[in-house]
């Protein structure tokens, strides 16, 4: 049987009077994280891959805006609290030009039930997002947050590789010839063997070797089998 992880908790902020709200996460079961300045929030993030982060819009270092952008851009699509002082209004302002649907903003000082409430809003609403996923056995693909896994193991894909699996699964139980691979996922004319070569990585990384996943039709193209 699996057992959960621990839902994890990027806590970007270097202000004391957050330390609290890490310390209560803590206890209520939650793996926390904490980066006391930007530059160091975006190497975490690549490495615990939080299931939420909470940002401070005034950190030591630089914009929390370049922190926001170096996150997403590493592949931490989680959803963020942003925290602003109460009387920061610009950065209250900068946090709502980024909030998505996806993300909250709590004003400091912070009562610390309303901000563990928000925290718990939001991680809820993210659950409740999992009906997005597309599955295919034991695969399962987020294309919002273009992430990948197979099992409980989450796979690391290219742009490209994620396109070129995006489009096997949308044409599931139908043979795909590689031109149509290449007018779909790459658009512009390139040697039949960047498919081939780009396969290859799509199954190594999936641990497909029996190409139960990817299989190959000799002389015509691939194919996914329908799930």
């Amino acid at each position: 049987m699996n057992v959960p992880r621990p839902v994890r908790v990027l806590v970007v902020d270097a202000d004391p009077g957050t330390r609290p709200l890490i310390a209560a996460l803590g206890e209520l079961g939650f793996e926390t994280y904490a980066a006391g300045r930007g530059r160091f929030a975006t190497p975490v993030g690549r490495s615990v891959r939080p299931d939420l982060v909470v940002l401070d819009m005034a950190l030591p270092d630089g914009d929390a805006v370049e922190t926001y952008d170096g996150l997403r851009a590493v592949g931490v699509h989680a959803p963020l609290l942003f925290l602003s002082a109460r009387d920061d209004s610009a950065a209250g302002a900068r946090a709502r030009r980024l909030m998505t649907d996806a993300d909250g903003h709590v004003t400091k000082p912070f009562e610390l039930p309303r901000a563990i409430a928000s925290v718990r809003a939001l991680l809820a609403r993210d659950r409740a997002d999992e009906s997005r996923l597309l599955r295919h056995g034991d695969l399962a693909v987020d294309p919002w947050r273009r992430e990948v896994w197979r099992g409980e193991a989450r796979i690391e894909l290219s742009a490209r590789e994620f396109a070129l699996l995006g489009y096997l699964l949308d044409n599931a139980g139908q043979v795909v010839t590689k031109k149509q691979i290449l007018d779909r996922v790459w658009g512009v004319p390139f040697r039949t063997g960047t498919v081939e070569t780009y396969v290859y990585y799509l199954r190594r990384k999936l641990k497909d070797e029996d190409q139960s996943l990817i299989r190959t039709v000799r002389g015509v193209g691939y194919t996914m089998p329908r799930g």
